[in-house]
């Protein structure tokens, strides 16, 4: 039996272990900053957003106060939304605009009823959603995430 040194036993091990995997910017749980939005988001925004994203594109987005959930991937295709009060035909698709964008559309069986983009600022400690609905594009609004729980921004 052919033994190593400690020190090259010690690399060996290293050199061959996972190695460590942080968590994408957008994982946590994100609380509505009113004060940083416009003042259309008052009236529809969502007090608070949950995201786990992984390196493989899945994606889990909530919204708490909606009982919403989607589960899926980070490729543009439709997700299903499920509701504590059923929404049937409703769907979400995300993609990515870039390293710290996320674009979004939502639709009723298939038919566009809104839509933004996500970027994340500050370090990574916010996010501004330059969101649309309604069906017009240029009907929108500025609203701001701040980082509240999952992890450091």
């Amino acid at each position: 039996m052919v033994r190593l040194p400690l020190a090259l036993a010690l690399i060996t091990a290293a050199a061959s272990a996972a190695p460590a995997q942080s968590a994408d910017p957008w994982t946590g749980t994100w609380t509505l900053d009113l004060a940083r939005s416009s003042a259309a988001a008052k009236d529809g925004a969502a007090d608070a957003y949950r995201f786990t994203l992984t390196r493989d594109g899945a994606i889990r987005w909530e919204i708490p106060s909606l009982g919403e959930v989607v589960t899926g991937h980070v490729d543009g295709k439709p997700m299903q939304i499920r509701r504590a009060t059923p929404t049937p035909g409703l769907t979400l698709a995300v993609s990515r605009g870039g390293p710290r964008t996320l674009l979004y559309s939502v639709a009723r069986n298939g038919h566009i009823e809104g839509g933004g983009s996500m970027t994340l600022v500050d370090g990574n400690s916010a996010w501004v959603d330059l969101t649309w609905g309604g069906g017009d594009p240029y009907d929108g609004a500025e609203i701001v995430y701040l980082k509240t729980g999952g992890g450091k921004p």
